[in-house]
């Protein structure tokens, strides 16, 4: 099963005083990167975590961050007293000068901004505290759910990339069957080639020599036609391994466009070069998923 490197995933859990949520996505990165957001008080978690993401995951630019949300019994609510004696003055004065009575309620006072206010206590974690661990839990979470949501979409890329190597299969086939009649071909241009050249009498037994060497070089493509048929059968294997893959198929499709260029150039047919042109436009189709590939 291939595992792609885009996904998200998140968990999360709460304690006597806070709730957490930890969050993480991941695209498309020549290595591993992490980018880390913690809250303060939460950087002896960090270790571990970024330990956790090594241990599952060897490409992708990643993004994690932890919210935390404290709960009531984790906040101190403080009254401003001078404020509140303040505005109670001034309301006083404001209904005897209206000629009313008190009309100003003491909620309508706690309602007004800075009356009331709510101050977090300090947060200290650790990962062998109680909230520590349940915090490392919901990264636990959110890295299995990543890992899944990448191997979703790691399956779909799979099954395209079965489609191209199928469809490369299919023309080394043909290009393999051209193959067979190219040194005929290459034979009839050799005897053309020669009859012009027997015709000029500047022409040298010894460059005579190196133009037929030249030509019968390029009338067998065996060895690239083998070696077409090779690394496609290596890319299955890759395909099967389960393993993190997508450089070695990203330099597989090297490989690959090497040999169908090769083809290109030893061409004695257009067929032939019909073959090497379907090659390097499916080499194109490999290697562009390739680069989605952990």
């Amino acid at each position: 099963m291939l595992s792609s490197m885009t996904g998200f995933g998140s968990g999360q859990g709460d304690g006597a005083r806070l709730s957490w949520q930890f969050e993480a996505k991941s695209v498309n990165g020549r290595g591993l990167d992490l980018r880390l957001h913690l809250p303060p008080g939460c950087e002896g978690l960090e270790a571990g975590i970024r330990a956790a993401f090594k241990s599952a995951f060897a490409r992708g630019n990643m993004q994690a961050s932890l919210n935390l949300r404290e709960t009531g019994d984790g906040q101190r609510v403080s009254i401003d007293s001078g404020l509140l004696n303040a505005l109670s003055r001034k309301a006083r004065l404001a209904d005897r000068a209206a000629g009313r009575g008190a009309s100003t309620s003491a909620g309508d006072l706690f309602a007004l901004r800075g009356v009331i206010s709510s101050e977090r206590t300090a947060i200290e974690v650790s990962p062998d505290s109680e909230i520590g661990k349940g915090i490392l839990d919901a990264v636990g979470e959110a890295i299995e759910q990543l890992k899944r949501a990448r191997q979703t979409e790691g399956q779909a890329l799979l099954e395209i990339m079965e489609r191209i190597v199928s469809d490369m299969e299919a023309v080394v086939v043909e290009a393999k069957a051209t193959a067979d009649v190219q040194p005929a071909q290459m034979m009839a241009r050799l005897n053309e080639r020669v009859t012009g050249l027997l015709s000029d009498s500047r022409i040298s037994e010894e460059r005579l020599e190196q133009e037929l060497a030249i030509l019968a070089s390029k009338a067998d493509v065996t060895e690239e036609v083998d070696r077409l048929s090779a690394h496609l059968v290596e890319a299955r294997n890759l395909f099967k391994s389960g393993k993190a893959v997508g450089r070695k198929l990203d330099f597989l499709s090297q490989e690959l466009l090497r040999e169908a260029n090769t083809l290109g150039s030893k061409s004695a047919s257009l067929e032939m070069t019909r073959h090497s042109l379907a090659l390097k436009s499916l080499i194109d189709q490999f290697k562009e998923q390739s680069a989605n590939v952990e």
